[in-house]
């Protein structure tokens, strides 16, 4: 059961309602730090405030950044998209949010929120039915398979169906694996007592963010780094000591650099 009360008012106190919820998620869909989950909310307040519209967002990977989207939405309206080829975290998702965040604001976050459990890139049930809803994205948000190639693909695909001013963030944005995200692989190796998996030639590129600020500089005008609340919580963020078991392996195998922590979290602002 995940219907706990709140001691607040979450309409004046947003932030901290999305921390009472976030903290409720088990590890395995709370995978982005607090911060960043707040960043997201509060990017997502000034574009809306911008725009003077209800928002359309989408995501690849759901988890932590989806209860960001969704408090949004039940506070202001709008509508997200989320694609996660993993379809138990959807259904994991949808049954936690109904009892927290549905529950507190007494709405059904099936109208704010449609999970969709395959490939985010699919011509057919993919980022690209947008085209097909006659929707145009607001905000779009990267967290899957974290290799420049995949995400590249996902930005491609996202671009198609944005609206003329909009913004991207991406998670991980400092990792610059090209095929294979070899993090990811050894963790699961060593959980089935195998050695790192060897090193894959040609499967190192620009970073995430980079990759991304080359493609958006191709077609748009003007490109702004985001300066966000991120850069400066996540250095006091408890997060990473509330996983720091967990943390220490990921440093271990190379899945994550402590020193780049505050790097982990980019977006840009863009206007046609």
């Amino acid at each position: 059961m995940y219907n706990y009360i709140f001691q607040g008012d979450a309409k004046k106190n947003p932030n901290d309602f999305l921390i009472f919820i976030k903290r409720l998620m088990p590890r395995w869909v709370n995978c982005i730090p607090d911060s960043e989950c707040i960043a997201i909310f509060e990017i997502l307040k000034k574009i809306r405030i911008k725009k003077r519209k209800k928002l359309i967002m989408i995501e690849t990977g759901c988890g932590a950044s989806t209860i960001a989207m969704l408090v949004h939405c039940c506070l202001y309206g709008g509508k997200v998209f989320s694609w996660d080829i993993n379809q138990s975290r959807g259904s994991f998702l949808k049954g936690l949010f109904s009892e927290s965040i549905g529950n507190h604001f007494k709405k059904d976050i099936n109208k704010y929120w449609t999970f969709v459990g395959f490939d985010s890139v699919d011509k057919n049930i993919g980022i690209p039915v947008l085209n097909e809803m006659k929707l145009k994205a607001d905000f779009g948000f990267f967290d899957s398979l974290h290799t420049t190639n995949h995400v590249k693909k996902e930005l491609n695909a996202f671009l198609d169906v944005a609206a003329k001013n909009f913004v991207v963030g991406f998670d991980d944005a400092y990792f610059n694996k090209k095929y294979v995200n070899e993090g990811y692989i050894n963790m699961m190796r060593l959980k089935l007592n195998l050695k790192k998996m060897s090193k894959i030639e040609n499967n190192i590129s620009k970073e995430i963010w980079e990759e991304a600020l080359i493609i958006l500089k191709k077609r748009f005008k003007s490109v702004k780094k985001i300066k966000s609340s991120f850069e400066k919580n996540v250095k006091k963020d408890p997060f990473f000591q509330y996983f720091s078991t967990d943390r220490k392996f990921t440093l271990k195998i190379d899945m994550e650099e402590e020193k780049r922590k505050a790097e982990t979290f980019i977006a840009f602002e863009v206007k046609s």
